[in-house]
């Protein structure tokens, strides 16, 4: 297979990284939600529901998404050896990232959001009796696993572009722990969502492109 060039980065290889964006804007819709529901005292079940929607997108769906829209670019640019790698890679994580949502869906009592003192949304967890959350979100070791899962197919694929938001990323992550580690999950996603606006670059190369020449 011939390596993607910009010129052709709007075939259907792209649809889900294109959807990104939109996933990502649901995701701070659902804070929002959060916000309104702490904002006027705690407002049930809206605080508790709207957590579980932004949890699902921090803990479970990036964990999903990501992977497999790697491999649905690698398609059109990898031979059927590495194409198969990147299958696999995106089968582990489906099953990692349903693993590391359950035990928070199952158990909505345990999410505790609430305002830190630097005025950021904390989703307190400590309550959740987990072991593989638990390692995940709180052992060094557990989260350069998640990140890692959610950075390396990005930065292993061909396309410089799509490279390039994958190391964007890895920055977003170490700016994030370095300066908000106690609210990671609200900074950390609200960062990602403003970086998804380069994915509108990516998709949008060949038009661009095309009005350039």
């Amino acid at each position: 297979m011939r390596p993607i060039s910009p010129k052709t980065t709007d075939q259907k290889n792209y649809v889900p990284l294109a959807l990104t964006p939109f996933f990502f804007g649901v995701q701070q819709f659902s804070e929002g939600l959060v916000w309104t529901g702490i904002d006027n005292g705690r407002i049930e079940p809206l605080t508790s529901l709207s957590s579980l929607g932004f949890l699902f997108f921090a803990y479970c769906f990036w964990m999903i998404w990501i992977p497999w829209s790697a491999w649905s670019i690698a398609r059109g640019s990898e031979n059927t050896a590495v194409l198969h790698r990147f299958k696999w890679v995106a089968i582990v994580a489906t099953v990692l990232g349903i693993a590391f949502y359950l035990p928070v869906l199952f158990n909505p009592p345990a999410v505790q959001p609430s305002v830190h003192s630097t005025g950021r949304l904390l989703y307190d967890i400590s309550n959740l009796r987990s072991i593989w959350h638990n390692f995940v979100n709180t052992e060094p070791v557990g989260e350069l696993v998640y990140w890692g899962f959610i950075v390396l197919p990005l930065v292993a694929l061909k396309d410089k572009a799509v490279k390039l938001f994958g190391i964007l990323i890895f920055v977003s992550i170490f700016l994030t722990w370095f300066t908000y580690s106690k609210t990671f999950n609200s900074v950390w996603c609200f960062y990602c969502a403003v970086l998804s606006i380069v994915v509108l670059w990516i998709v949008n190369r060949p038009r661009l492109n095309r009005q350039a020449s």
